[in-house]
């Protein structure tokens, strides 16, 4: 999800915090994560502390939130190593996260550089950028191809931020079976880009195949190219460092991706979305077309815990959008791993409702699909944890 939309999409909660409401949103973040030493102690600190908590009430409406605080603090030592507080962040060192207190060197560098601290805190939104998420990004996208295997892919993202995920075929992505046998490997096996997890139940990824992409397009308010040193810094400081992996492998995404990276287009990712489809759709035929083929292309939109940040009542213009575009025949598939009751049309599985968490059961693998100008029924395909840990994948109707 990007920035942007986060930042355009924050009406529901552009409620102004009082310092106490500050403290008592890190004591909350610090018991819900209380495996992650590092943030736990930080924001264990912060709300114990009113002046340091009061950093956040700069943030814009509906971005005073814990991980924001910690991202720019996350920033601040990814741009200055030398700090005594970096030795506290695996991100800088490269080891794990040393035993003791971070708290004294974290209230002494919020009031050291405090006024770096708000310029970022102000003027920053947090976003996730996990690459982890082909783990289930990659069985959708095949499952939804699985009918027209033979056609090629123009893929598209919305809210792309950098656009990582779009390169999806290009990764290793080991997907564990729930039997407990060797992992299935979807993508380029000899990627160095690693993502994995586990399918804890449903029919295997084993038989399905990713097809062959032909173009791929992100779109995003304010997308970030890979070669932009700082906006790249960012999307590392919104990773969490004591989270084993997650910084590596965005690391390794970005290196992989730099030399031939994705088109990213800046726009809203609902009002725009159909020119962009529709000019991705086109170049992916021309290409084909040079090539002496006259397949038709497959147009695969997909969204990623990004739907989420857009009105709702804005929501429903995707499915009008990509109507339009399956009129003429050609295959069209729109793919979400959203929370539940986020996508219209597509209701989420029992028991899920409400869940909405970042690190929780709360993502809904979900597909609306065209074929020969016809809507399909849409179709719940699958759970999973919002970061690619696992999933559950839906028994084949």
């Amino acid at each position: 999800m990007s920035r942007s939309e986060r930042a355009s999409a924050s009406g529901h909660d552009a409620v102004a915090a009082t310092v106490a409401d500050l403290q008592a949103m890190f004591a909350a973040f610090a018991a819900t994560y209380p495996e992650l030493r590092l943030y736990r102690a930080i924001c264990e600190g912060a709300a114990a502390d009113d002046a340091a908590a009061s950093l956040l009430a700069v943030a814009r409406p509906g971005q005073a939130r814990p991980v924001l605080f910690l991202a720019a603090l996350h920033d601040l030592v990814l741009r200055r190593t030398d700090l005594g507080l970096a030795r506290w962040y695996p991100s800088v060192t490269g080891g794990g996260v040393p035993d003791g207190d971070p708290w004294p060197e974290v209230r002494t560098a919020c009031f050291e550089h405090a006024d770096e601290l708000r310029d970022v805190i102000a003027t920053r939104a947090t976003q996730t950028n996990e690459v982890n998420r082909v783990v289930h990004l990659a069985p959708l996208v095949a499952h939804a191809c699985a009918d027209v295997a033979d056609a090629p892919v123009a893929l598209v993202e919305m809210g792309c931020s950098a656009g990582l995920l779009l390169g999806l075929d290009r990764y290793r992505i080991e997907v564990s079976p729930p039997e407990g046998l060797r992992p299935v490997v979807l993508g380029d096996p000899g990627s160095e880009v690693v993502c994995a997890g586990r399918q804890r139940d449903g029919p295997s990824v084993s038989e399905l195949a990713l097809p062959a992409i032909v173009e791929r397009v992100g779109l995003d308010l304010h997308p970030v190219g890979l070669d932009d040193a700082r906006e790249v810094r960012w999307l590392e400081a919104c990773l969490w460092p004591d989270v084993p992996g997650r910084l590596e492998r965005f690391r390794a995404a970005v290196r992989a991706l730099r030399p031939d990276p994705p088109e990213v287009v800046a726009g809203d990712m609902v009002a725009d979305l159909g020119p962009v489809a529709h000019s991705a759709r086109a170049v992916a035929g021309a290409r084909l077309a040079a090539e002496g083929s006259g397949a038709a292309v497959h147009l695969v939109v997909f969204s990623s815990w990004a739907l989420t940040y857009a009105r709702r009542d804005r929501r429903g213009d995707v499915a009008a959008t990509l109507a339009d575009l399956a009129a003429d025949g050609r295959p069209v598939s729109w793919l979400t791993a959203e929370p539940p009751g986020c996508v219209p049309d597509l209701a989420a599985p029992e028991g899920m409702a409400g869940i909405h968490t970042e690190t929780g059961a709360g993502t809904v693998l979900g597909a609306h699909r065209w074929r020969d100008g016809r809507e399909l029924p849409p179709a719940v395909w699958g759970t999973s944890h919002p970061h690619g840990a696992w999933f559950r994948r839906a028994p084949t109707p």
